[in-house]
């Protein structure tokens, strides 16, 4: 397809700036619909937290001391991308649980099992580790996640202990450095047979469409995404729970407090419940 926008992303299932990103996506899928794909490149962030130093944003504790530095740092990117976190009682990373390779391993194996699957159950790891406080470095927790999306437990297990999921995340391994990768989230975006540009850090819903217009010399805009109760329940049909943010930013809601009073008519009705995390909250259908 001509105007078909591919977006590989280069992430970790526990980086704080990707799981900042969702609602961008969420802008994507409306403002160009059905024409974003989204392709997952596994970047194993932390091998061992015991070596891992990230001084830039204050996190060089090692298992002793880098859950409360994480949790500092997420405070500071909350103010930013607006996601929901729940810093009490985090606690992933331990002498024991040392690394996020667990976790990128285990996203491989969900494409083994049922590559339908896969995002989901990518997304149900971000929102156990960053909202729920869930150490998803443990084998048993990355099973009952992916239980929870359908992924069927004997296979998923099966292909979580196999050589062939550990394989497939080294090779992503070798894609982030052949796409020259040295951040979470980074992004190769492509239109079309058009030659794909890397963006690296974190990138706002305005410069992904930038470079959109850019790469189709400005024939391919976004569309309006008017809030209704039908685009709602179509995106999560997609999605299943939604972050306030994730709204806010799929729709073009004229200022933050008609998006609250948009969903707390729904939640009101029952149709929308509602699901309070930090300072901010998700939305499901109602039962």
């Amino acid at each position: 397809m001509k105007n078909h926008i591919t977006i590989t992303n280069f992430t970790d299932p526990v980086c704080i700036w990707c799981w900042g990103t969702e609602p961008i996506f969420r802008a994507l899928e409306t403002h160009y619909p059905d024409l974003v794909e989204f392709r997952y490149v596994m970047g194993g962030l932390v091998d061992d937290i015991n070596n891992f130093a990230d001084p830039g944003n204050g996190i060089d504790a090692g298992a002793k001391g880098a859950n409360e530095q994480i949790v500092e740092h997420w405070i500071e990117a909350v103010e930013v991308h607006g996601m929901p976190v729940q810093p009490e009682g985090f606690h992933l990373f331990s002498n024991e649980f040392p690394s996020t390779y667990p976790q990128n391993i285990a996203y491989k194996a969900a494409q083994i099992v049922d590559p339908g699957k896969a995002d989901a159950y990518l997304r149900r790891i971000r929102e156990a580790t960053l909202t729920e406080a869930k150490v998803t470095g443990d084998v048993d927790v990355l099973i009952e996640l992916a239980c929870e999306v359908g992924l069927e437990r004997v296979a998923f297990g099966k292909a979580l202990k196999s050589k062939k999921a550990e394989q497939a995340f080294h090779a992503d391994l070798r894609l982030n450095h052949e796409a020259g990768v040295e951040v979470f989230p980074s992004f190769l975006v492509a239109v079309g047979e058009s030659e794909p540009v890397l963006l690296r850090g974190f990138i706002t819903y305005e410069e992904f469409k930038d470079v959109i217009r850019s790469l189709t010399q400005g024939t391919l805009l976004p569309t309006a995404a008017s809030p209704s109760m039908e685009a709602i329940h179509a995106l999560l049909a997609k999605h299943p729970k939604l972050a306030f943010e994730e709204v806010y930013k799929a729709f073009d809601f004229a200022s933050r407090e008609q998006a609250h009073l948009f969903l707390e008519d729904l939640i009101g009705k029952q149709i929308l419940i509602k699901e309070e995390v930090g300072l901010s909250y998700f939305v499901r259908m109602g039962l």
